[in-house]
């Protein structure tokens, strides 16, 4: 397996951990120093970002989280992602562009574009992203 193939299993490992609420895995997926960027947001930390994860997958009743198509080069994958969580009745859904910079089999960098409109009429304007 080349490098490409083997970041994108990473990646593919990471949103998955994410739709089956693996919390130890998406932490163990991340570099210590491992920073983001989301979209409405800015730059955030490691911690940040996997609080905001884990605060949404602790109350999500049921989630849902489809890789649409993945492209990698070097050390950097680009994700297309549909997902969807159920919070009791209400249902969250919204569409992401991520970006994955990886080194030495962790993520080191991420970016996540996403459609703003809907986090704000779902989270009533709390806007964290993630």
């Amino acid at each position: 397996m080349n490098q490409e193939e083997r970041n994108k299993d990473i990646v593919r490992r990471f949103l998955g951990a994410v739709e089956t609420g693996e919390l130890d895995t998406i932490k163990n997926l991340q570099a210590r120093d491992c920073t983001w960027w989301i979209i409405g947001s800015g730059e955030i930390s490691r911690e940040s970002y996997t609080r905001a994860v884990e605060e949404m997958l602790l109350s999500a009743s049921s989630r849902a989280v489809d890789i649409i198509g993945l492209v990698a080069e070097g050390d950097t994958v680009a994700a297309e992602v549909r997902s969807e969580m159920k919070f009791g009745e209400r249902v969250y859904a919204n569409e992401y562009h991520d970006l994955f910079v990886i080194k030495d089999g962790k993520i080191v960098h991420g970016r996540e574009y996403l459609d703003t409109g809907k986090v704000a009429a779902f989270f009533g304007g709390q806007g964290d992203g993630a």
